[in-house]
C-alpha cells in the first residue's frame, strides 16, 4: 500500500515539475523575441533533474513513457531498500538483545540475508541512476537530430496464409 502510494506521488510531482520546467521554457522563448530560444531542453539540467527525481530528466526531455518506466523501476527500488533496511534493524537488535544461542544464530542469518539485499537493491539503484541521469543528457543533447537512419527498414504485414510477416528491407550504397 506504501509502494502504491509513494509511486502516486512520484509521478505526479514528475507531471507537475515537468509542467512548470515546459511554462518557464515557452515564457523565456517569448521575452527573447529578437533571437528567439530553441526549443530544446538543457543537457546539463536534464542530468540533475534525474539525479534529484527518480525519471524526472526523461519527463524534462519528454520522453513520457522512458520516465514512467524509470520513475517506476527507481521507485521500487527505494522501497525494497527501506523495507530491507528496516528488517535488518528489527533482527540485528534481535540477535544482540538475546541469550538463547539458537534463536541469536537464526537472527543473526536473517539479519544477514536482509542485510546483502538491502545493498544489492542500493547498487542495482546507483546503476539505475547512474544510467537514468546520462540517458536524460544524452537525449537533451539530440534533441534538434532529425536526420533518420534509412539503411533498414523494419515492418510487420499481414501474409497470404491469413498470418503475419516480419519483414526486413536494407539499402546498400
Amino acid at each position: 500500500m506504501r509502494f502504491r502510494r509513494y509511486t502516486l506521488l512520484t509521478l505526479s510531482l514528475l507531471v507537475i515539475l515537468s509542467q512548470a520546467s515546459v511554462s518557464n521554457s515557452q515564457s523565456d522563448s517569448i521575452s527573447y523575441r529578437l533571437a528567439p530560444k530553441a526549443n530544446k531542453p538543457n543537457p546539463t539540467g536534464a542530468l540533475f533533474r534525474s539525479a534529484l527525481v527518480p525519471g524526472w530528466g526523461q519527463y524534462y526531455n519528454r520522453k513520457y513513457i522512458k520516465g514512467t518506466i524509470i520513475a517506476a523501476g527507481e521507485s521500487y527500488l527505494i522501497y525494497g531498500i527501506v523495507t530491507n533496511w528496516r528488517a535488518s534493524d528489527k533482527h540485528r537488535k534481535n540477535f544482540e538483545h538475546t541469550d538463547d544461542l539458537t534463536y541469536k544464530a537464526a537472527e543473526f542469518a536473517l539479519y544477514e540475508k536482509t542485510r546483502d539485499k538491502r545493498n544489492k537493491r542500493m547498487w542495482i539503484l546507483a546503476a539505475c541512476t547512474f544510467y537514468s541521469m546520462f540517458d536524460a543528457y544524452v537525449d537533451a543533447q539530440l534533441a534538434d537530430f532529425k536526420e533518420t537512419d534509412k539503411a533498414y527498414e523494419v515492418y510487420v504485414t499481414p501474409s497470404r496464409d491469413n498470418g503475419i510477416m516480419l519483414a526486413m528491407t536494407f539499402k546498400i550504397k
